[in-house]
């Protein structure tokens, strides 16, 4: 009864929470029970770091931080690479607070608060402030902006989410930068190492020697073992240490125009261009009509012909009423015609005052207000344009808002157009995505005539029924080969059709050969066994289609004897063969008191050394890369017969005719050899490596 007592006693508590349970899942749909366990299930973490796991969550949250302040520094413009910028800066966050810090911790590397204001604002500006805040012109920090920075964030939430990230990373800046530093001091060199050293590469040996080389015909008699191969490969284990990669094999359905899409294109391209020829509104004709988006550029000649000899002889010289006739460029059908001629210079020199403001109407409106006044200003009195500009532009301030010469199309169009198409002196106000501008043209370049084409590009796509009839051949592939690797195989050999390869695919690989976007099928292959063969799967823009086979399966760790053994055996074969070389020439050595006696007994010549060569020497003038001769030359004496050296291109003999002190090779030259030797070594990879890594974030981006 004691027993039962117990029992009861202390299983209460579990027994409530499973009628807890059972209510709740009375009251809980099983589609919120799903949600919540997929919140907690390991599918869903996105890797591991020193035995931390990162979840999919946190992950995403924090990658989320960074695409907001590269929003805020890049005042939401379309740069390419910014999303993948924000993954790495997110999964190095992570890598950061669960390697670093540790590291940090244990040997007192940190910031304090007054070197941080120093490496922010002070004398000692952290790179990461110098790569925002300096004057490119100069190279040297824009204090005025700076200051301005640092001294208006009061309210302004996103100033304030980009100076945590400042500080942030300017204190991560500063710890690696430490961290590397006291890595580098740690290198010990003593005196005996320095010595060594210094002997090794100060003193020069030239010598004479006789070469037996490696025939290419493999020799029968010699026989490598099994054992003799797993005793290598036990050995030597460190050198098969791989990472997770897959092997692929692919078979590529490009989705192109038929020719029935070229027909239709063309007739359709006609059409347009028989309105082309007759509009008398070029240039809107040309934005409505075309797929891409007509250059509003004007051309020189030269520029012209660099892009199209044809275009340029016809920009140059027709009128304004004449068409380019349609003609055919890849998958493309163009023509042009000519929408504006004028006479422009090359270069421009200008000034200007720029009034940013922030992503809110009440900053936007108070620099309008503030760019208006001193427009007005600086009209009435353009004398004043130097000393406005110093005193309110956000940049060039130091000249006065002088840019210097610039070329066309070099600034941002709407600033760009302001200067070329306007004469010296006028005082133009103009807004671009940096801020409000008053502007001034101060110079110009010598003029020429340029001509701006209105162009007209219909791009042939292929059609509903060409998609459908290139899918339907695909997927005859996989339904033929019943997804069977072996009848994949011999069916695409029937079919003549030609199978790829990919060796070593990365989980994070996003790319197969030169196709982009294979995110899907890369996802496919980690999720696949071996001899799997995928559906059709769209990758490159969905402008190709791909069915794939995995035919290896590599595993982090070490690779399997199995997969080595071919390679082992060739190298104990070729050590066997090259030591039989090597005996055949010691037999003839006993034979030999001299260089020149070996050389008849072996049929070869003696040729003397191009020049000295010392231990460091990994390539030897005339003979190429043979470090173990370069070694075995730094222990002999004159006049004396050596050998046999078993090289990588042959068997060697030599005799040392002379060594050559050089004086200038000093204790410090191999100081600061052996310290770069050791700065080349990487802290980071190690730490990676021991932290033990595991980065699953391919199975979500």
């Amino acid at each position: 009864m004691a027993v039962l007592e117990q029992i009861r006693t202390k299983a209460g508590w579990l027994i409530l929470i499973i009628i807890s349970i059972a209510l709740l899942s009375f009251i809980i749909d099983p589609t919120s029970l799903k949600t919540v366990s997929d919140m907690f299930s390991s599918e869903n973490n996105v890797g591991k770091i020193n035995g931390v796991t990162i979840s999919y969550q946190d992950y995403a949250h924090r990658m989320e931080y960074y695409n907001r302040v590269d929003q805020i520094l890049y005042q939401g413009q379309q740069i390419e690479g910014l999303a993948e910028r924000a993954k790495e800066n997110a999964w190095f966050a992570f890598i950061n607070k669960n390697i670093f810090e540790k590291e940090y911790a244990k040997i007192g590397v940190d910031i304090s608060d007054v070197e941080l204001i120093d490496l922010a604002k002070g004398n000692n500006l952290s790179p990461i402030i110098m790569n925002l805040f300096a004057d490119p012109a100069t190279g040297q920090p824009n204090w005025e902006n700076l200051n301005f920075f640092w001294a208006n964030a009061d309210g302004n939430l996103d100033r304030q989410l980009l100076i945590g990230y400042l500080e942030d990373e300017i204190i991560k800046n500063r710890k690696i930068e430490k961290y590397s530093a006291l890595i580098s001091k740690s290198e010990y060199i003593n005196s005996l190492q320095l010595k060594s050293g210094v002997a090794d590469r100060s003193v020069n040996f030239e010598f004479n020697y006789v070469v037996q080389n490696y025939g290419s015909e493999r020799d029968s008699s010699i026989v490598v073992t099994d054992s003799e191969i797993t005793q290598y490969y036990n050995e030597n284990k460190n050198h098969y240490e791989q990472t997770e990669s897959r092997d692929v094999e692919y078979v590529v359905f490009s989705i192109l125009p038929s020719e029935e899409d070229f027909i239709s294109a063309k007739e359709k391209m006609d059409l347009t261009a028989a309105n082309f020829a007759v509009t008398t509104d070029v240039w809107q004709y040309a934005m409505a009509n075309s797929d891409v988006t007509p250059s509003t550029k004007y051309y020189k000649k030269d520029e012209l012909e660099r892009i199209s000899p044809d275009l340029a002889e016809f920009a140059f010289s027709a009128t304004k009423e004449d068409m380019l006739p349609v003609y055919l460029d890849n998958y493309s059908y163009k023509t042009a015609r000519i929408s504006d001629i004028q006479n422009l210079p090359d270069s421009v020199r200008a000034r200007h005052i720029l009034i940013r403001y922030e992503q809110t109407q009440e900053s936007y409106d108070a620099a309008k207000y503030k760019a208006d006044s001193l427009f007005n200003m600086v009209k009435l009195n353009p004398e004043l344009f130097p000393v406005v500009a110093m005193t309110n532009s956000a940049d060039a301030a130091q000249t006065g808002g002088d840019l210097g010469w610039f070329q066309d199309g070099t600034m941002v169009q709407p600033f760009n157009d302001s200067c070329f198409f306007q004469p010296v002196g006028k005082i133009m106000q103009v807004e671009t995505q940096f801020g409000f501008h008053i502007l001034q043209v101060t110079e110009r370049g010598k003029e020429t005539k340029k001509v701006q084409l209105a162009t007209i590009e219909r791009e042939i796509m292929p059609g509903k029924v060409t998609e459908n009839s290139i899918y339907t051949m695909a997927n005859d592939v996989v339904i033929s080969s019943g997804k069977q690797y072996d009848k994949l195989i011999e069916y695409l050999q029937e079919k003549g059709i030609e199978l790829k390869k990919e060796n070593q695919m990365q989980r994070s690989a996003t790319r197969i050969a030169t196709y982009d976007d294979a995110r899907d099928l890369v996802r496919w292959v980690y999720n696949a066994k071996v001899n799997d063969v995928s559906d059709v799967i769209e990758i490159d823009n969905r402008q190709q289609l791909v069915i794939a086979a995995v035919v290896k399966i590599k595993e982090d760790g070490f690779s399997p004897l199995q997969d080595e053994k071919a390679g082992i055996e060739a190298i104990l074969r070729q050590e066997k063969e090259r030591q039989a070389a090597a005996d055949k020439m010691k037999q003839a050595m006993n034979e030999a008191s001299t260089l020149e006696e070996l050389a008849t007994k072996l049929g070869v010549e003696v040729t003397p050394s191009v020049e000295g060569t010392n231990f460091g020497s990994m390539y030897i003038a005339g003979l190429g890369i043979e470090p173990k001769l370069a070694a075995a030359l730094s222990g002999s004496e004159e006049n004396r017969l050596y050998g046999p050296v078993i090289g990588d291109m042959g068997v060697y003999a030599y005799t040392v005719t002379a060594k050559r002190v050089d004086e200038g090779y000093t204790d410090e030259l191999e100081r600061d050899r052996l310290v770069r030797a050791s700065a080349s070594k990487s802290f980071y990879n190690m730490l990676i490596k021991a932290a033990k890594v595991k980065d699953l974030r391919p199975n979500f981006f």
